[in-house]
């Protein structure tokens, strides 16, 4: 590049940032403003992609916060005050003051800094009862967060918090809480403090956001949960870059992940990579292509931090990506058939042999797939403070599907799946009714009924092995009890058909209930009951818990 173009290029590219305030919507605090996208994507009044990516950034929010006459929009702008454009500027530094109805720690808002601190302090008690015994619990956890943006186009996001676990056992508790069942510290130490961050540096102009850290991630048109990217999954550390223009939307990650082998040794530099490509070629249909790759043990590869990267011709170019990287292609396609409805369906192509399509046999054993297919309804006036939806849908993932033969591999971090929380070799009907009484007090109940052919194990609890069939005499042993049932474990996947549901078959029923409220600013509770009840399988059990939190903060 000549070098008299880069100050040209430097001053256009500081000028499209004047108007982007770049710090994302904290999905970990606050949920409306998904809410009131997924609404209005239902609705109508936005596009079907922009309820496919979260969390968003509060430039692509501001007109949902511009609209005085939809309540969740209105919540929006109360709750992030004067990080949204538009905001009036303080007179310096401001603390412990009431801003837009909310109470403050410290916020400044001039021409060059848009800065917001807050605190919070959380108490959770509640109790846990398997088929054994009935258990209290109780958690406090004090936090704080830091936002905001510097000159219009550099944003950054921190949330600090260190809990304490006073009363209970961690692995029960964190059957209750997704977001504790993936603190590796709570689970793996078993200590009484637990701690959680999110921060990240984002830039972002009207048109293009690239983020650097860690924070929680949805990719999908489901409420309920999605193949690529969840919400409840483990958080991962790397690089997002998001390009949403007009009906096209491009957007790419590249984290680094975390695993273990067989051995219980932490495998080295495990990395996680996907693309998304979204087209929305009228209002009421949406097409997305995304790919996605595994790939460990040897540090960064540029092939696959390339942007525009086809993941699966770039695993096949080198006999070492070939035999250890975990390449994978899914569709989704979105229709909105009527105002209010969303129907919904996603493919995941794991492995594909295009030769043995329909072949039971272990021939057939290189075609993985997982299916999901959805319909969401929603009720009530659009931009109303009292709104329901009702969500039903069934999803499938084959024998072996996310997992990888070399084991390390598999699209997991932390010991659970990037996407879809539900085991290879399972499938699952799944009912969710909300009611908003307001944008920030609702009801959600959750059924859902979970078949899942599990692993052979045997009197120790690990998957049996025999002499391998293909070799008799040789003393080789095989993992003749993997079923495909288990995330972690991709191997022996060749050895019989792998016949949907083949295993020690569990039957699985759970229903939750979640009631979150706002009952004054910055005054939260949140009601939470579950139960599960699971026959046949490894693990049979019925597990019941209750459990009230109180949050004060945000």
């Amino acid at each position: 590049m000549p070098i008299r173009l880069r100050p040209v290029l430097l001053t256009l590219l500081l000028l499209g940032a004047q108007k982007a305030y770049t710090q994302s919507s904290d999905v970990n605090a606050e949920r409306v403003s998904i809410d009131a996208q997924i609404l209005r994507s239902l609705d109508g009044s936005a596009p079907l992609m922009e309820s496919s990516v979260f969390p968003q950034g509060l430039i692509n929010l501001s007109p949902l916060a511009d609209d005085s006459s939809d309540a969740f929009g209105r919540y929006v702008r109360a709750y992030y005050g004067g990080l949204m454009p538009g905001a009036p500027a303080t007179e310096g530094m401001l603390a412990g003051e009431v801003l837009d109805g909310r109470w403050r720690g410290l916020v400044q808002v001039d021409d060059v800094l848009r800065f917001q601190a807050d605190a919070s302090l959380m108490l959770r008690g509640g109790t846990t009862t398997n088929d054994q015994n009935t258990k209290p619990f109780l958690l406090a956890r004090p936090s704080v967060r830091f936002m905001g943006s510097m000159g219009g186009g550099l944003g950054y996001f921190l949330d600090l918090s260190n809990g304490r676990r006073m009363l209970g056992a961690a692995r029960r508790i964190a059957r209750t809480d997704p977001t504790l069942a993936r603190t590796t510290k709570f689970i793996s130490e078993d200590t009484s403090f637990f701690d959680r961050y999110v921060g990240y540096v984002q830039y972002q102009t009207s048109w293009m956001r690239i983020r650097f850290g860690r924070e929680a991630m949805q990719w999908g048109a489901s409420p309920i949960d999605n193949f690529v990217h969840s919400l409840e999954a483990p958080l991962l550390d790397g690089l997002l870059i998001d390009v949403p223009y007009k009906r096209f939307r491009y957007t790419m990650t590249h984290s680094s992940a975390n695993s273990l082998d067989t051995s219980g040794s932490s495998v080295p530099g495990k990395f996680i990579a996907t693309h998304r490509i979204a087209f929305e070629p009228t209002n009421w249909l949406n097409i997305a292509v995304n790919d996605m790759i595994v790939y460990w043990g040897r540090g960064l590869d540029m092939a696959y931090l390339n942007p525009l990267a086809f993941f699966v011709s770039a695993g096949l170019s080198t006999r070492e990506r070939n035999l250890n990287d975990n390449s994978m292609l899914s569709f989704d396609v979105a229709v909105r058939p009527t105002q209010g409805m969303r129907a919904y369906t996603s493919i995941v192509i794991d492995d594909i042999g295009f030769g043995t399509l329909g072949d039971t046999s272990r021939r057939g054993n290189n075609n993985k797939f997982a299916y999901q297919v959805g319909l969401s309804q929603a009720f009530g006036t659009p931009g109303a403070s009292s709104r329901s939806m009702l969500t039903l849908e069934y999803a499938r993932i084959d024998p072996f599907t996310f997992t990888h033969r070399s084991i390390n591999a598999s699209y997991s971090t932390f010991g659970a799946s990037v996407g879809y929380d539900m085991q290879p070799n399972s499938d699952r009907v799944a009912l969710q009714a909300r009611h908003w009484f307001t944008p920030r007090t609702s009801l959600r109940v959750d059924l859902d009924f979970t078949r899942h052919g599990e692993n052979l194990l045997d009197a120790n609890g690990n998957i049996l092995t025999a002499e391998d069939p293909d070799w008799p005499g040789s003393g080789a042993l095989v993992a003749i009890g993997n079923v495909g049932g288990d995330i972690l474990r991709g191997d022996g996947d060749f050895i019989v058909g792998n016949r949907f549901l083949r295993g020690n078959l569990s039957h699985q029923r759970r229903a939750r209930l979640w009631f979150s409220a706002e009952w004054m600013p910055n005054f939260f509770t949140d009601v939470r009951v579950g139960y599960t009840n699971r026959n046949g399988g490894n693990n049979p059990e019925s597990f019941l818990f209750g459990s009230l939190e109180i949050r004060i903060g945000y």
